[in-house]
């Protein structure tokens, strides 16, 4: 059986047909699998700054907390004790820095308005010697070696002022064989002068100033002790029997923190 030729109006149809196969429709299954592939990848879940989106990632800025150097304390020839003062923002720390000897007594009295600052002490080596968490204002102690110091100041609940005062005693050195030392000095800058003894149990102390307590007063002390002669009493001289084997202290106090020139004697028997 013979075919008829196709017509033009039936190839028009076929081609129709065939080209209508090969259309893609909307919305793609490619398009789909690429945005499901990037909500995937590791990449995206990186921030920003070091995603690879070809935007250069933000110079860091430097850093503005830094560690303030400490304030080196210098005592004035002659001078046993100096004064800093200054003011805190709430919870700043001010260091400073002192040079002393083994056992040398240091005396630190911390003031403030609210009187809400703390001491901390570090030992030369680094370690902690009065830790701040005790919240202490004021310190009696050894020093356990020789070396640089490091105290600190740790401000309040609020910006105030404060002055700290730091004294390092002066030893009283009694000659070979004698039990009395006759100290000549100055209340240089109109500060305190301390000195210091090491004494035992059951001896007397007498000391005794060439000027009159209108002039300078005594003020006596135990390092663990305590008072023994309040500064309040503006005794110029004092004698008492030592209740312990430690070291005591024995200190000029101008009146008025004027500059005045004295003798001190002071005997351990």
């Amino acid at each position: 059986m013979s075919s008829k030729p196709l017509t033009m109006r039936t190839l028009v149809i076929i081609a129709s047909v065939l080209l209508a196969g090969c259309n893609l429709p909307s919305g793609t299954p490619t398009a789909h699998v690429s945005t499901a592939t990037l909500a995937a990848s590791p990449t995206s879940l990186l921030p920003l700054s070091t995603a690879t989106s070809g935007v250069p990632s933000p110079t860091p800025l430097p850093s503005l907390a830094t560690t303030p150097v400490p304030d080196k304390l210098v005592f004035a020839a002659g001078a046993t004790a100096g004064v800093a003062t200054g003011n805190l923002k709430p919870g700043q720390i001010k260091s400073f820095t002192f040079n002393a000897s083994q056992s040398q007594p240091l005396i630190l009295i911390l003031n403030s308005v609210n009187n809400d600052l703390y001491l901390g002490v570090l030992n030369p080596d680094g370690s902690t010697l009065l830790d701040p968490a005790k919240k202490w204002s004021r310190l009696q102690w050894l020093l356990p070696k020789s070396g640089v110091y490091t105290i600190q100041v740790t401000g309040g609940d609020t910006a105030e002022d404060y002055s700290l005062t730091v004294k390092i005693a002066a030893a009283i050195n009694f000659a070979s064989g004698s039990d009395t030392a006759n100290l000549t000095g100055t209340t240089v800058n109109g500060l305190v002068v301390s000195y210091y003894a090491n004494c035992t149990t059951g001896q007397t102390m007498t000391a005794g100033l060439n000027v009159p307590a209108t002039t300078a007063y005594l003020d006596v002390f135990g390092i663990a002790y305590g008072p023994l002669l309040s500064a309040s009493a503006k005794a110029s001289t004092w004698s008492g029997t030592l209740p312990d084997t430690e070291d005591y202290i024995v200190e000029v106090i101008p009146t008025n923190g004027v500059e005045v020139g004295y003798q001190l004697s002071v005997k351990c028997h």
